[in-house]
């Protein structure tokens, strides 16, 4: 590719080299030939002027006479012939006699008015001189003016022997041949250069690149590894939680080596035992998508299916009126929607603890506004000022499902999304309690 480039690059430079040198060739040589033609101009004037104040001649009409001075000149070493037009292009005199008389076409009649003089080069010949064959010629027009000297009256033609134009000329074009030929290939070795040297640098600034964008890969990488420790850090902490009610249970149980236990009792160690196991789950389901590709995403639907296989039996138990709903659209990566799964189950789980038999606890999944909102509603009888101005804050709990540090646990949770977790509402008649994730974050994720 790179030799492909330079060669079209050259190619490109060799046409405008060509193109440039032809339109040259042409400007010198209508500059060769112009010469000629304006040495020719005030050669004719004074042969003109110098018959008008002969003696002889003057006693004639002044177009006799300037015809017979012009006619003159066919005695100049070189010259072919001589031909005279009046100012309506017609052909007057000439010599030689067997010469063509032609009229003047409409190209040279309009440059005879507008009064300079011009050379045409004929490489083969324009006419035919008796006893000779063909040579080059030079055909140099004059306009003269009429007897006045105001107006353009005559055009004087001569035919000229044009073998030292030709000379003049063939001489031009080697030049010219050869400034090109200069020119194209020290052009050729410049762009060649330039461009070798253009796409050594290109090639080591490809380079830097890659080695920057390794280094930023790794960077990344190390960014996600803090980031994902981070996690790791707070889903420890929220399963830690989650386990030690049970545990503490299932010891006391077993410090009985399982005597005088009740069947409700049994079925207490049973429901810790199983609650244990789904914390687990839960936790290496967070674990899991830290590594699962970016692309990886979860729905609303897909949120709202695993809200309800999770807490409706619980709900059931309790005779709760269960529910969970979600706005279309909604949809977080795979690894955020797992962690902001984990603080709203442990909100669920605290708000059915908290509504008595007949209650309702109820979840929304959202867009409103800029953000990604969970919207957790109970008919509980809400917090206390007490409870609720160290809300976030971890305390002591006995309670084998109560909250003791789980809300602090679920608000580390949502500082580690870059989300909002806040208590909106709260009375005696019920709490709401939102979790607001950004949808630029959202967005970010899952995309």
């Amino acid at each position: 590719m790179p030799l492909v480039a330079l060669g079209m690059v050259v190619l490109i430079f060799g046409g405008i080299v060509g193109i440039s040198s032809l339109k040259l060739r042409k400007d010198l040589r209508g500059k060769v030939i112009q010469r000629y033609a304006d040495i020719w101009a005030p050669l004719s004037k004074y042969q003109v002027e110098q018959s008008a104040s002969d003696d002889l001649l003057g006693i004639l009409d002044f177009e006799d006479t300037l015809i017979f001075s012009l006619m003159s000149a066919q005695e100049i070493e070189g010259a072919l012939g001589v031909q005279v037009y009046d100012r309506e292009g017609q052909f007057l005199a000439g010599v030689p006699i067997e010469a063509s008389e032609p009229s003047l076409s409409v190209r040279s009649f309009e440059r005879m008015k507008q009064g300079s003089p011009w050379g045409v080069f004929w490489p083969d010949g324009s006419v035919e001189v008796s006893g000779a064959s063909q040579v080059p010629e030079i055909e140099l027009n004059v306009p003269i003016f009429g007897e006045d000297g105001q107006q353009i009256e005559y055009l004087a033609r001569y035919y000229m022997d044009g073998e030292q134009v030709k000379d003049e000329l063939e001489l031009v074009d080697q030049n010219l041949l050869r400034q090109a030929l200069m020119a194209f290939a020290s052009g050729t070795l410049l762009v060649s250069a330039v461009f070798i040297w253009s796409f050594w640098r290109l090639r080591k600034a490809n380079a830097e690149v890659a080695e920057r964008a390794a280094r930023l890969a790794e960077a990344n990488a190390e960014l996600a590894m803090v980031a994902k420790t981070s996690a790791i850090g707070a889903v420890a902490s929220h399963l830690i939680h989650g386990l030690k009610n049970p545990l503490a249970g299932l010891r006391e149980h077993l410090n009985t080596n399982g005597k005088s236990l009740e069947d409700d009792e049994w079925d207490d160690a049973k429901q810790a035992t199983s609650r244990m196991q789904a914390m687990i789950n839960e936790v290496v389901d967070v674990l899991k998508n830290e590594s699962l590709d970016e692309m990886e995403s979860l729905s609303g639907e897909e949120i709202v299916r695993y809200l309800k296989d999770k807490f409706e039996p619980k709900a059931a138990e309790k005779e709760l009126d269960f529910g969970v709903r979600t706005d279309s659209g909604v949809k977080l990566s795979a690894r955020d929607a797992n962690i902001a799964k984990l603080i709203v189950s442990n909100l669920i789980d605290n708000a059915i603890d908290a509504v008595s038999v007949g209650g309702e606890v109820e979840t929304r999944i959202g867009l409103q506004g800029d953000d990604v909102v969970f919207t957790i509603i109970d008919t509980g009888p809400g917090f206390s000022e007490m409870a609720q101005s160290r809300l976030f804050t971890p305390v002591q709990s006995s309670k084998t499902a109560g909250a003791g540090i789980g809300l602090a646990i679920s608000q580390q949770l949502a500082r580690h999304l870059g989300a909002e977790l806040v208590l909106t509402r709260t009375s005696s008649s019920g709490s709401e309690i939102k979790l607001n994730i950004p949808i630029a974050r959202a967005c970010q994720s899952a995309n």
